[in-house]
């Protein structure tokens, strides 16, 4: 079998500098590899080389002109909407293009599309199949008549969470394709509890939170739950490893229909500025947690595994997240958890056994359940075993790649995978 993986024209895929869906490609494409004949297309970066032991192969596609494209539309705003290249910077034709062109060279038997689904009718043809993965909403939420014409093309839809697959099946039920659920994935060789376990401390307690910071990520809740969390707990500290990456007030409001998400346009200025990063250090100040509070910035990826291995505690307190991958992360290195009743969490995170589930935008629920976690160190360590007992079950590697192959094979013999192949999360049945 030979498969062709398409990733984003923007991603990065090789260690050590990858961003998530770079990573999450990457990865794959390594396990993958053991099973079938499989090639990366993905976007040339010249400081970006390809690593000489790398077990695929690799297409590196130029961006030159989509580059120009965008820094125009980027300039010029309202020459650019009136001539359409606001539209054309968003589709990446030169990318696009060349993706068919190697396609036609390659002849490959899958072909597996990262998010784009705008690409599907192009890419199709010459008898391939072709899968697209949704890491997002995006789907549900654009015109539907656009996306069902390019659904025509589409073999199977696989899903990071059950929530994104039931959104979309509610979006599209008459969909005739597959539609799984295959998760994300972690290393859990790399990312592993600590082999000797840390005495019992009389030092500060740790809170860490991994993500960028934006306003959907929910740090303002966080800061307001960790006022409150200092004055019970005492000794504590809150570490934000990630960077300010804060997103367009448009696509900010595109991630989700729930109202909470749109209100959170109060960290824009008038001309479409995110002011969410002084808005929070001006919260830290207000709430007297300057010595308390500390923003990391971005973070590699070994030092992340000494900092998950460090801490008392993981907390997600996002108000859009499709998979949580950070939760998952600190499950693996057998730490509790804490994150909101948001998309795949409500999967990743087993409520009262791996961790706790609370309301987004709910700082009180949200302190007393670290307060809850952080006094009772007995609980907290139990959560730490099941959460790592689950990561190594559900969320590895190797098990996002033997539901992918699930679905490739099923595909290529007209069958439908395997039921518990093909859905890690309990919403197997609506996801179909």
């Amino acid at each position: 079998m030979k498969v062709v993986y398409v990733s984003q024209p923007y991603d990065r895929l090789f260690p050590p500098v990858q961003n998530s869906i770079g990573l999450i490609v990457y990865h794959t494409a390594v396990r993958l590899s053991r099973e079938v004949a499989i090639r990366v297309y993905g976007r040339h970066y010249s400081d970006d080389p390809v690593p000489d032991d790398l077990a695929f192969r690799v297409r590196r596609l130029p961006v030159l002109g989509d580059r120009l494209v965008r820094k125009l539309a980027r300039s010029f705003p309202q020459l650019s909407r009136w001539l359409g290249l606001d539209r054309r910077a968003d589709d990446h034709a030169q990318y696009r293009a060349k993706v068919r062109r190697y396609l036609a060279e390659d002849r490959p038997d899958i072909v597996h599309v990262m998010n784009y689904w705008s690409w599907c009718r192009a890419l199709k043809g010459d008898g391939r199949r072709l899968v697209l993965e949704m890491q997002c909403e995006w789907l549900s939420q654009r015109d539907r008549r656009q996306v069902a014409r390019q659904l025509e093309a589409v073999d199977a839809v696989v899903a990071v969470s059950d929530h994104i697959a039931t959104t979309f099946r509610a979006a599209f039920p008459d969909y005739p394709g597959m539609v799984a659920t295959v998760g994300n994935g972690v290393d859990v060789t790399v990312f592993t509890p600590l082999e000797t376990p840390v005495p019992a401390r009389d030092q500060r307690r740790r809170i860490l939170f991994v993500g960028r910071i934006s306003p959907e990520k929910g740090l303002h809740t966080l800061i307001e739950a960790f006022a409150e969390v200092a004055r019970q707990v005492g000794d504590v500290e809150l570490a934000i490893a990630g960077p300010q990456a804060a997103l367009s007030p448009d696509f900010l409001t595109s991630l989700s229909p729930d109202p909470r998400v749109s209100a959170l346009l109060r960290f824009y200025d008038d001309r479409g500025t995110c002011t969410y990063k002084r808005d929070l250090e001006r919260l830290v100040e207000r709430e007297g947690l300057g010595d308390r509070v500390r923003f990391l910035g971005n973070v590699t990826h070994a030092d992340l595994v000494a900092m998950y291995q460090a801490v008392d505690v993981v907390v997600n307190p996002s108000l859009s997240e499709s998979f949580g991958i950070s939760v998952v992360e600190g499950m693996a290195c057998g730490v509790p958890v804490v994150g909101t009743r948001i998309g795949g969490m409500c999967e990743s995170i087993a409520h009262g056994s791996t961790g706790i589930l609370v309301e987004a935008e709910a700082p009180d629920e949200l302190a007393r359940a670290l307060v809850s976690v952080l006094g009772d160190p007995a609980r907290a360590a139990a959560m730490g075993r099941a959460g790592r007992k689950r990561a190594v079950e559900l969320y590895s590697w190797e098990a996002r790649a033997r539901r992918l192959l699930a679905v490739y094979e099923a595909l290529t013999a007209q069958a439908e995978p395997p039921e518990s192949a093909a859905q890690p999360g309990e919403a197997r049945r609506a996801a179909r």
